[in-house]
C-alpha cells in the first residue's frame, strides 16, 4: 500500500509539522515551507454539524475495526505496518512521515477538522521533566535516574462532539427544612434548648428544556482511562480543517468507539446536566427525582481530532505511561511510589495527632 509523503522545496527530504512555528518543517535542512491556507467552503465544511439519525440510517459510524496496513515509504522503499486503527505514522527505517493513501479505510465518516498541536515536542519533554521533579513519595532514585522521556510520540486522538436540544419531563418532591426548639435537661439536672431541624417535603413535578453543544467523547482507547482523564479542557475554538499537512510526522488514530454508542456516553453527560437543571427547578433545600422522561431533538455531530503527546519512561525494569495535553500542557502519567516515605509520612502524621491529643487533654 502506498503513503502519501510532504517533500521539501529546498531539498527533497520528507517535512515534519512543527507546532513551534505552526508550519511543514525540513527534517534535513530546517527549511520551513508554508501550508496551503483552508479556503472559506473548506472551513465552512469543516466546521458543518452532521445529522446523526441520517448518518445511523447510512451505517456510518459503526463500522468494522481499521485492520492493520502494511505501508511502503516513498523515501526509502520500506515497507512499514501500521498497527490496528493507525492510519498515519512514521516509517519505522528512516522516520519519515506516512499517510496512508487509503487513510480510514472501511471509515464513511472522516475527520473534518482538528486541533493542532500547540506543545511542541521539545515542550512536552519539559514538562515530562518537571511532572517528574514534582512527585510526592516518590523513590530518590526516579529523579536522579530518569531525566528524559523515551520513545515522545505525537497522536492525534479520534473523537466525536455532539449537540443536541433535551425537553425533560420530572416528578419528585421539594424538601423544605424547619428548626424546632425543645428544652430539655443535660445529665446534671440544667434546662438546656436544644435545636433540631425537619424537613418537610412536597410533591414537585415540571419540565426542564436545555441546549448542550460540543460534548466531546473520545473515540479512541489506546489511552487507559486513568491518563486519559487529563485530557479534558480543550478549546475547540483553536479547531482547523483537518489537512494531511497537520498529520505530518504525527501518529493518528481512526475511531474505534462508534458513533451509536460514543452517544450512548454523551447522553451520561447530559443527563448529569439535566438532573442539576431539575434541581435548581425544583427548589427548596432538598430534592428528591423519582422519574425523568427525556426526549432528544436535533441532535448533531462533528467528528474531530485532538493532539497528545505519549510519552514512556523506564524504572526497575518496568515501562511506565506518560500522557501530556497537545494543547494545555497537562500531565498525567503512572508513577512508582517509595514505601519507605509513605510509611514515614503516616508515622510523622501519627504522632502529631498523639501529641495534639495529649495537649488538648492537659489543657
Amino acid at each position: 500500500m502506498a503513503a502519501r509523503v510532504f517533500p521539501c522545496t529546498a531539498c527533497g527530504a520528507s517535512l515534519r509539522f512543527d507546532p513551534g512555528v505552526g508550519a511543514l518543517v525540513c527534517a534535513n535542512c530546517g527549511t520551513r515551507n508554508e501550508r496551503t491556507v483552508a479556503a472559506d467552503i473548506e472551513r465552512a465544511a469543516a466546521f458543518e454539524e452532521l445529522d446523526y439519525l441520517l448518518h445511523l440510517r447510512m451505517q456510518a459510524g459503526n463500522e468494522a475495526e481499521v485492520t492493520p496496513q502494511l505501508v511502503t515509504c516513498p523515501q526509502c522503499g520500506a515497507e512499514t505496518g501500521l498497527p490496528r486503527g493507525v492510519v498515519a505514522d512514521a516509517c519505522a527505517f528512516c522516520a519519515t512521515p506516512l499517510v496512508s493513501v487509503a487513510a480510514h479505510t472501511g471509515r464513511m465518516i472522516r475527520p473534518r477538522a482538528l486541533v493542532p498541536f500547540r506543545v511542541a515536542r521539545a515542550a512536552a519533554q519539559e514538562r515530562f521533566r518537571a511532572w517528574i521533579g514534582g512527585l510526592w513519595f516518590a523513590p530518590n532514585a526516579l529523579k536522579h535516574t530518569v531525566r528524559s522521556a523515551d520513545g515522545v510520540r505525537g497522536i492525534y486522538l479520534p473523537c466525536w462532539t455532539f449537540d443536541a436540544r433535551t425537553s425533560s419531563n420530572y416528578d419528585g418532591a421539594r424538601g423544605i427544612d424547619r428548626h424546632i426548639h425543645e428544652q430539655r435537661r443535660d445529665a446534671k439536672g440544667n434546662m438546656m434548648t436544644v435545636t433540631r431541624t425537619v424537613t418537610d417535603w412536597s410533591p414537585a413535578s415540571g419540565h426542564v428544556a436545555l441546549v448542550f453543544d460540543d460534548t466531546l467523547v473520545p473515540a479512541s482507547h489506546s489511552i487507559p482511562p486513568k491518563l486519559a482523564t487529563v485530557l479534558t479542557d480543550w478549546d475547540v475554538s483553536e479547531l482547523a480543517p483537518y489537512s494531511d499537512d497537520y498529520i505530518a510526522g504525527f501518529t493518528l488514530e481512526a475511531y474505534q468507539l462508534g458513533l451509536e454508542p460514543a452517544f450512548g456516553e454523551a447522553k451520561v453527560n447530559f443527563d448529569k446536566g439535566i438532573e442539576g437543571a431539575i434541581r435548581a427547578d425544583i427548589g427548596g433545600n432538598h430534592q428528591r427525582i423519582h422519574h425523568v422522561s427525556t426526549s432528544y431533538d436535533s441532535v448533531t455531530f462533528k467528528h474531530i481530532l485532538l493532539p497528545a503527546w505519549i510519552c514512556s519512561y523506564r524504572f526497575r525494569d518496568r515501562a511506565w505511561r506518560v500522557v501530556v495535553h497537545g494543547q494545555t500542557g497537562a500531565v498525567r502519567g503512572d508513577r512508582p511510589y517509595s514505601a519507605w516515605k509513605i510509611a514515614f509520612a503516616v508515622l510523622l502524621v501519627a504522632i502529631i495527632v498523639s501529641l495534639v491529643a495529649l495537649f488538648s487533654q492537659r489543657g
